[in-house]
């Protein structure tokens, strides 16, 4: 029986809180104005004929809100987050109908719900959405476990000890433990060993989520898009090109006006254990390449039509 693992615990850092409170007064503002913008365009327009969903999935802290926000700046898009009370309940999408019914009322072309804690489900709700699309967004571990940090101080520290233990009332947060199998919990423990400081738990949690896109088979999945964070900060216009063809929407330059890269590699990576930085190189690697499998066909098509 492998030995239980000695967990070092670290500071939190300094509060968001007003940081937070900013953003949440400027974004409130940004979307009453966006709004408006898409309730006069599409009356000019009228409601699209063809209306579909579609997802944002992927890990926390991986870009998912960059994401929803960009595209939510399509006049053909509305998007519903994970605090919407019209369709999640503490971060997890309540019942089909409820949530259909709502995307039939829209007058956007593609209603994006973010399912982000339901990341592991995506199959099943493309069962529950015909014809329903998926965007997966990863982000390197490093980035996402210093931004957890930061956010949650010693939350994942906490979420992956009791996982390892096998006990613990999660409350709301159960879903931390739905789809992991017993071979990710046989690896993670190995890569964990006798000591993990919060950073190394963080990153084993970025670990576990993205490891459910794999077992999911989505990189096969034609319903999904594989998207990395750093691209899409980086080369906007390419990126949020390929995921509005994706989902049939129209893109403008304007949309990623905002977009910015300050949020890469901020700080060095606070992880001390060299088999969990072994076991998540070895996870981005695998993201990167199937990633890569998505945008080389796509460029050369474009390629082909410039000629």
């Amino acid at each position: 029986m492998m030995a239980k693992a000695h967990v070092v615990r670290i500071g939190r850092t300094p509060s968001t809180f007003w940081k937070r409170v900013r953003t949440k007064c400027r974004t409130s503002w940004n979307r009453y104005v966006l709004a408006r913008r898409k309730e006069r365009f599409r009356q000019n327009e009228g409601v699209a004929a063809e209306r579909r969903v579609a997802f944002v999935f992927g890990c926390q802290r991986s870009g998912t809100n960059m994401t929803l926000r960009v595209l939510g700046q399509s006049m053909d898009v509305d998007c519903v987050e994970e605090n919407d009370p019209r369709a999640f309940d503490k971060c997890r999408i309540i019942d089909t109908e409820t949530c259909a019914a709502l995307a039939a009322r829209a007058t956007a072309r593609c209603t994006i719900f973010k399912p982000i804690c339901d990341s592991h489900r995506a199959l099943e709700l493309y069962d529950l959405y015909p014809g329903s699309k998926g965007i997966w967004c990863y982000r390197d571990y490093r980035d996402v476990a210093n931004s957890a940090v930061e956010y949650w101080g010693d939350q994942s520290l906490t979420y992956i000890r009791e996982l390892f233990d096998g006990g613990g009332d999660w409350g709301f947060a159960q879903w931390n433990r739905e789809g992991v199998t017993e071979d990710c919990l046989s690896t993670m423990r190995e890569a964990a060993g006798d000591e993990m400081v919060i950073h190394d738990a963080a990153a084993l949690f970025w670990y576990m989520r993205n490891r459910t896109f794999f077992e999911q088979n989505l990189d096969r999945n034609p319903r999904t898009l594989l998207t990395r964070y750093e691209d899409a900060a980086t080369e906007p216009v390419r990126e949020f090109e390929r995921m509005c063809d994706f989902l049939d929407v129209r893109f403008s330059h304007d949309m990623v006006s905002g977009v910015f890269t300050k949020s890469l590699r901020k700080r060095p990576y606070g992880g001390s254990n060299e088999r969990v930085k072994n076991l998540c190189d070895d996870m981005l690697a695998r993201l990167d390449a199937a990633c890569k499998e998505t945008i080389e066909p796509q460029a050369v098509t474009l390629g082909q039509e410039q000629r």
